[in-house]
């Protein structure tokens, strides 16, 4: 870590005495470290180690995609509490903070107005901790996309359902990372997780730890180690388009390993679904097949009840209320399902599989 801050001229370029230093990681759910769906306690603790020899007050928070998890008990579970603790970091838990709403920088029609938790605005520097991941329904969660749990409580819940398009959604993940605007981005990409991210996956060895201070070109990066275009990750393309970053892979400097020398080629994608091939349709198309196609080529979560333990964060989590508990079974209305996975995303126990429609299995949609 320190060889990776001093190529950048060192953590005095980012941080300066007395500097409220907000160490936003990655605690989707209360997973154990060796499960990958969090940021390790071990980046958590040199960090925040760095900003304290930096004269910096370290702050660490985030709020998990459970609205009603107890961040306590999540920061606890994926050993965060316990690090942040030794390397004398307070804990901060957004959902208990004060709001401030800002306008869409994009103007975005969906999401006009967006809940950022006030600690994540009032501090001097931000600095980014993504675990590297695959993503059900974004194919990829890093650097940018790990800002959204800045948005605290059921806000989260809210925002899937008024951006339920991939397109949509892209479009909010990166006017939230325009708010932020994190000073510096470390990704924990040593362990990472591949096939159903970004919390039933499995954890897969890629040995990356990448810092950079423009959080797209770290994911451009971090999706070409897994196998990925720039291009194919539309959240990456979005913040691109809007000249937030560079993602083009010919323009960025990159210093220590490289992508040739770290690239898993053996690496579990996530699977596409319907949302990511209609992004790639022109708009007028995509207005017009979409009500067609979602009927025919979907890709449906399903409970698997000898796994399921009745816990209720999905039911809790679902958007649009469509998951129900009857007769002791946790069951899915697929007419209501709006394809989000947060359903997915969420369940510690990987009790959550996804089915796919005899269409969509043809075209390899959600294969």
């Amino acid at each position: 870590m320190r060889e990776a801050f001093d190529a950048l001229g060192g953590i005095a370029t980012f941080i300066k005495p007395g500097n409220k230093v907000l160490l936003k990681v990655n605690a989707l759910q209360s997973a154990k470290p060796e499960q990958a769906a969090t940021t390790h306690p071990a980046i958590v603790k040199i960090v925040a180690k760095l900003v304290k020899e930096a004269g910096g007050i370290p702050l660490v928070g985030d709020s998990p995609g459970d609205a009603r998890a107890h961040i306590s008990k999540v920061l606890e579970v994926t050993g965060i509490k316990k690090a942040a603790e030794e390397a004398g970091a307070e804990i901060l838990e957004f959902q208990k903070e004060n709001l401030e709403v800002i306008k869409s920088p994009s103007g975005s029609k969906c999401v006009p107005l967006i809940n950022i938790s006030k600690v994540v605005l009032n501090a001097d520097v931000i600095i980014n901790l993504p675990k590297l991941k695959t993503h059900g329904f974004t194919l990829f969660t890093g650097a940018i996309k790990n800002l959204y749990g800045c948005v605290p409580g059921f806000n989260k819940a809210l925002y899937h359902f008024q951006a339920a398009r991939l397109d949509q959604f892209a479009q909010l993940i990166v006017d939230i990372y325009e708010i932020v605007k994190p000073t510096l981005n470390i990704m924990d990409g040593i362990t990472a997780m591949e096939g159903d991210g970004p919390g039933a996956g499995d954890p897969k060895h890629v040995g990356a730890l990448l810092v950079s201070t423009d959080a797209v070109a770290m994911d451009a990066v971090a999706a070409a180690l897994v196998g990925y275009k720039p291009k194919e990750i539309p959240i990456t393309e979005e913040a691109a388009k809007r000249k937030l970053g560079i993602s083009d892979l010919s323009k960025i400097i990159i210093e220590g390993e490289s992508i040739a020398s770290l690239k898993v080629n053996d690496f579990k994608k996530a699977r596409k679904n319907i949302f990511y091939i209609l992004h790639y349709m022109p708009v007028w198309l995509r207005s017009i097949l979409f009500p067609v196609i979602l009927a025919l080529v979907w890709v449906k979560p399903e409970i698997i009840q000898e796994k399921c333990t009745k816990c209720g964060t999905c039911i809790r989590s679902c958007p649009t209320h469509t998951i129900h508990q009857k007769h002791q079974k946790v069951k899915v209305d697929p007419k209501k399902c709006i394809m989000c996975f947060c359903c997915q995303e969420l369940c510690e126990y990987k009790a959550i599989r996804l089915k796919a429609s005899v269409i969509a299995k043809l075209i390899g949609v959600g294969q």
